[in-house]
């Protein structure tokens, strides 16, 4: 039998509901660097992005509860304008929730050991896009009125979690559904 997922339970309906491209299903990651449960759940969600048909967008949106540690947001924007989010992301991750990163000495450090050039760090770090990204990470989330990570939003429109689906791969069936049904009511239009 095949599987529904059911509002409220499976997912919820945001409302109002927030701006999506039109031109793609868009799948967002709401995720935080000192989530657990965040990184738990990014290994499924990788291997599901890696399998979705051309018309799904997906975007990763970090989320900092504070600004004590809207830093975090800046790191992540960093690593995607040196274009090493691939290496460093997950490298990161492990190592802040690991707590061998506790301080910006540890944070050079760690950095120099992954063979990042500071210069190009502090530049990017700084930069305009990075201060641009991290500001619409913050405003992203909060239209979306998250109070907990991971969250994932589909096509502006409904929001799931492991703590709603039940599992981290239910989240990804709960997903599969709604991505289908997003399908499905736009080509009834």
């Amino acid at each position: 039998m095949a599987f529904n997922a059911v509002e409220g339970k499976d997912y919820r309906v945001v409302s109002p509901s927030v701006s999506s491209p039109s031109d793609s299903i868009e799948v967002i990651d709401f995720f935080a660097y000192t989530c657990a449960h965040c990184q738990r759940l990014a290994p499924l969600l990788e291997d599901w992005m890696k399998k979705l048909p051309a018309d799904v967008s997906v975007r990763r949106v970090p989320v900092a509860w504070e600004p004590a540690t809207q830093f975090l947001s800046r790191i992540y924007y960093t690593f995607e304008a040196l274009d090493r989010l691939e290496d460093l992301h997950p490298a990161f991750w492990q190592d802040i929730l690991g707590g061998i990163i506790t301080s910006e000495a540890d944070l050079q450090s760690w950095l120099q050991s992954h063979k990042v050039n500071l210069n190009e760090w502090n530049a990017a770090y700084n930069s305009f896009t990075v201060t641009m990204k991290t500001q619409q990470a913050l405003q992203t989330w909060q239209n979306y009125r998250l109070d907990a990570t991971p969250y994932v939003a589909v096509a502006g429109k409904y929001l799931t979690a492991p703590h709603m689906a039940g599992s981290r791969q239910k989240t990804i069936e709960v997903l599969d559904w709604l991505v289908r049904h997003e399908r499905q009511a736009r080509q009834k239009h």
